[in-house]
């Protein structure tokens, strides 16, 4: 079943991509018979030196604006082919399932990854081997992480008021 849905998805995208040519086409043919009128109106009102020299001039204008505009048809239609190329393969890409598993296995990194760091934010302290360790970089309050040339002082300090409050009693 999806593989029809496919086949009429091309089939209406080449009738589109066909109609938008043969329109292109038609609007090209008509502005270019638009300037000739201009120019047939202009020769007629000028000498007939000057209107050959003229005409001569505008035919060139004329010929060289249609081959700008014929390359310019040349590359829509190339971008057009690319994009066509592009969003077929995305629909192949999607309908194939691999996005599916992509989808999943990208989750499970982004939790994963959300929840470690979670998980490293959430205790008021933390004790960590270095200052250039994932533990630490991860912390997003650096002043709460404790290095091990801290524990010592650390240490030592709450020595201090065990003993202080044991001669308090």
């Amino acid at each position: 079943m999806g593989d029809d849905t496919l086949i009429a998805f091309f089939a209406n995208a080449d009738a589109v991509a066909q109609r938008i040519q043969e329109w292109n086409e038609y609007r090209l043919k008509q502005e270019i018979a638009a300037k000739e009128r201009t120019i047939d109106i202009q020769v007629d009102k000028a000498s007939d030196a000057k209107a050959t020299q003229l005409a001569a001039q505008k035919l060139l204008k004329l010929q060289a604006w249609n081959q700008a505009q014929t390359q310019r048809q040349e590359l829509r239609h190339k971008r057009f082919e690319q994009f066509k190329e592009l969003l077929f393969w995305a629909g192949a890409w999607v309908g194939s399932g691999r996005s599916g598993t992509l989808f999943f296995l990208s989750g499970i990194v982004t939790f994963t990854t959300l929840g470690l760091i979670a998980g490293l934010n959430w205790p008021t302290t933390i004790a960590c081997k270095s200052d250039s360790g994932g533990c630490y970089l991860l912390r997003l309050d650096k002043k709460t992480v404790i290095l091990p040339q801290q524990f010592k002082n650390i240490l030592a300090e709450y020595e201090r008021n065990k003993n202080k409050s044991k001669r308090r009693k």
